[in-house]
């Protein structure tokens, strides 16, 4: 069975730069998007590497749309569910006192309820097997925090302290689970160009169980 990638949250950035890092080591990939242009762009580049491609929409707040999207894309890709990167994120530039309520809601459900309905969904098909790996993408606000962020830094912290409960959870289910923290914007032609980080997602991936490092921080280096 060849091992398969799953990105929630594909786009034409990261995810776009991991999709082809692991389709170059021969690994099926899984995109799932809110919009189905950009799954369609997605898939037509990855194909041209000649990898088992499969897509579906979910928007990432809906459990039970998540939920049909990776089982769907389990089927596709023969069952195999090796690793999956929740990846889907929201800006906006608003400080604490300027905060609505709204936009504090919306920036939960993207970065905190999305992360969650992937980690449910993906922990029920990894278990049976009893491996796989749920890779969760924040930056450095989640643990510093800038005022003209404010949203993106309480929901990235969120994440975070989310991907700690779960690995408690699945420890003993033989499921790991990782965190990337991403401590600038991503620019490509710089530092952190997408294609240079993605290769901090298949370093991971190269990873022994018996000797799983959970952090990951890519500082430009």
């Amino acid at each position: 069975m060849t091992d398969s990638l799953v990105i929630v949250g594909a786009g034409p950035g990261l995810g776009a730069a991991m999709g082809a890092r692991f389709a170059a080591e021969g690994w099926s990939i899984g995109l799932i998007a809110r919009d189905q242009p950009v799954l369609d762009t997605g898939a037509a580049e990855l194909e041209q590497s000649g990898v088992p491609v499969a897509i579906a929409r979910a928007d990432v707040t809906d459990e039970a749309a998540v939920d049909r999207a990776l089982r769907s894309i389990h089927g596709a890709l023969g069952g195999s569910l090796g690793i999956v990167v929740y990846n889907a994120s929201i800006f906006q530039a608003e400080q604490a006192l300027d905060l609505t309520t709204d936009a504090l809601m919306l920036a939960l459900k993207i970065h905190v309820l999305g992360a969650l309905n992937t980690a449910k969904s993906a922990v029920r098909l990894m278990e049976p097997v009893g491996h796989g790996t749920v890779v969760f993408t924040i930056n450095s606000l989640a643990l510093h925090p800038e005022a003209a962020s404010t949203a993106l830094s309480i929901g990235k912290g969120a994440q975070h302290n989310l991907a700690l409960s779960l690995e408690l959870e699945v420890v003993d289910k033989g499921i790991k689970v990782a965190i990337v923290t991403i401590t600038k914007p991503i620019a490509p032609g710089t530092d952190f160009d997408p294609a240079k980080i993605a290769e901090l997602y298949w370093k991971i991936a190269q990873q022994s169980p018996d000797a799983f490092v959970r952090d990951h921080t890519f500082d430009g280096a």
